[in-house]
Order: structure tokens, then sequence, then C-alpha cells
């Protein structure tokens, strides 16, 4: 079990950074003009880190119940989800999908949502 534990920190910090840089790509991948790009590709990931850090951190001072942090990670990364296939990225988009899925399941397994 706590060998799982393990795993399911791992892949739970591993996927907040895959979410930075899903949010940092569809910045990038926007029909628009390079300078509204630029810019997104910045503003995403720091709307995402300030939200997370906000009410998601375990340090927040306003950390949410388990039962609202779940559903802000769902909100975060279905959004990252959909926009990478929207932008054409449906590789990606899968592969994010599959490791939530992945890390919903484990954290359930060992308690650790």
């Amino acid at each position: 079990m706590r060998f799982l534990l393990g795993v399911n920190a791992t892949l739970a910090f591993l996927l907040e950074l895959a979410l930075l840089a899903a949010a940092v790509a569809i910045g990038l991948l926007l029909p628009a003009a390079l300078v509204v790009r630029v810019v997104l590709a910045v503003l995403l990931p720091m709307l995402v880190i300030a939200t997370w850090a906000a009410v998601m951190a375990p340090r927040a001072t306003r950390r949410l119940a388990p039962p609202q942090r779940v559903l802000v990670q769902t909100v975060l990364f279905a959004l990252a989800v959909a926009s990478l296939a929207v932008l054409g990225q449906v590789v990606w988009a899968v592969v994010l999908a599959a490791l939530v899925a992945v890390r919903i399941g484990l954290g359930a397994r060992v308690g650790r949502m």
C-alpha cells in the first residue's frame, strides 16, 4: 500500500506539471496573433497556478474540502483535455485524459483523491 501511495503522489505531481504544460500549449496553439498567443501562453498557466495555490495546495489558507478539490481538479483537467482536442492535439488530449483516469482510480484505491 505504501508503494501505491508513492505512485499516486508522483502521478498527481506529474499531472499537475502536465496541466501547466497543456495551458502553455493551449495558449500557443490558439488561432490568434502571435502576441495574443504568447500572452495567453503566459497567463493561462499563471491562472492555473493561482487557482491551485489559492484553494488546492496543502498550505492554502482557503483550502477546499476534498469533494470540492476533486471537482476543481476535474474541471481544470477537463478544460485542458477538451481544449487540446479542439485545437487538434487529440493524441495529447487522450494521453492526458487516460493518465487522469488512472490517477483518479489509483487515488480512490489508496484513499487519496
